[in-house]
């Protein structure tokens, strides 16, 4: 995908519908917070073992980093306990969306300077604030999901990841017909199993950990 992250790709998916990820959509939260953590990871930020995160970085979030990475790795510098399940309770909160208010606030913000949705706040007193893609955003970016995964040998990681995280919270965009659905979704398993896809297999094992966490361990 061009111009975008993944985890910003999937926000644009995921909230195309009400313009906001709340703080009861467990799966959505999952998906987002697998590509964000990836994202800290391989942008040496932090390291994942296991159950556990550590903060590899430093200090101030380096320049070339994604602005939306700042709160939670501010969230990680301050929180008592680095166990994934214990920062994904702070995301997941039934009685407090700050968290999660401050990360889908820095993507969508980040999404609207660049065109690809519109930002609106209702309620005159500490109003939501919601992103609603623009009307070619979504299809545009589904055209482009499309071509790389049917058509691309091996499929990039990063499409193989968001179609992972678009199918495990059904949040698959609707400009995809039956046929095309099937031979996406045969292409990503395809590779998952694949021996030599180690990447596809490592994302998809820690969604399905991060969904895992949301669903036992509610708030």
């Amino acid at each position: 995908m061009k111009d975008i992250s993944t985890a910003e790709a999937y926000f644009l998916c995921a909230v195309q519908q009400k313009g906001k990820i709340f703080g009861h959509d467990d799966s959505k939260i999952a998906c987002l917070m697998s590509a964000v953590f990836d994202e800290m990871k391989k942008s040496g930020l932090i390291e994942i073992t296991g159950t556990k995160l550590s903060i590899a970085g430093q200090g101030e979030i380096p320049a070339n980093c994604s602005p939306y990475l700042t709160p939670v790795y501010d969230h990680l510098r301050e929180t008592e306990s680095l166990e994934l399940k214990h920062i994904m309770q702070d995301y997941n909160s039934g009685w407090s969306d700050r968290r999660l208010n401050a990360l889908t606030t820095a993507i969508g913000t980040g999404l609207a300077e660049r065109g690809f949705v519109t930002r609106a706040k209702l309620g005159l007193f500490n109003g939501r604030v919601y992103f609603m893609p623009y009307k070619t955003a979504v299809p545009s970016l589904a055209a482009e999901l499309l071509v790389n995964i049917l058509y691309q040998s091996p499929i990039p990681a990063g499409d193989g990841f968001l179609w992972i995280l678009l199918e495990k919270s059904s949040c698959i965009p609707k400009d995809f017909s039956d046929m095309q659905l099937h031979e996406i979704n045969e292409r990503v398993l395809s590779a998952i199993q694949d021996t030599n896809g180690q990447e596809l297999s490592r994302l998809n094992h820690f969604t399905e950990q991060l969904l895992s966490m949301v669903k036992h361990y509610p708030i």
